[in-house]
């Protein structure tokens, strides 16, 4: 294993506001993104990212997982509704997974800020 040069290690500044884009899912607008990292692989491409909504925008709005996604709620609350079971309380500290299909509706209850691992 080659050693690592730290000036080529990626580092963000996750407040500035030119870092963050709209995340578009099926020509709607939900949220705002910031990229950390996108590889694609032979199995699948794997991202990581920070991702945020404010409340209002975040009111009622389709969940649906392709790939798993594993995610650390970094500031907010949410509610994860899906159409079978009980509703999944989200709140900062949190860490969940989810399989690769999972669905659910995503109600955000106050401004939601994680950070995002989806393989």
């Amino acid at each position: 294993m080659s050693p690592v040069d730290a000036r080529t290690i990626p580092t963000t500044t996750i407040d500035a506001a030119e870092n963050w884009e709209p995340f578009v899912e099926g020509g709607q607008q939900i949220g705002e993104v910031h990229w950390l990292t996108v590889h694609e692989r032979p199995e699948g491409a794997v991202a990581t990212g920070l991702w945020r909504i404010d409340a209002e925008a975040g009111a009622e709005i389709p969940y649906a997982v392709s790939g798993s996604e594993t995610f650390h709620v970094l500031e907010g609350e949410a509610v994860l509704e899906p159409p079978e079971g009980e509703p999944i309380e989200l709140k900062a500290g949190m860490v969940v997974s989810f399989p690769d299909g999972f669905t659910a509706i995503w109600r955000t209850r106050s401004p939601f800020k994680k950070f995002f691992v989806v393989a």
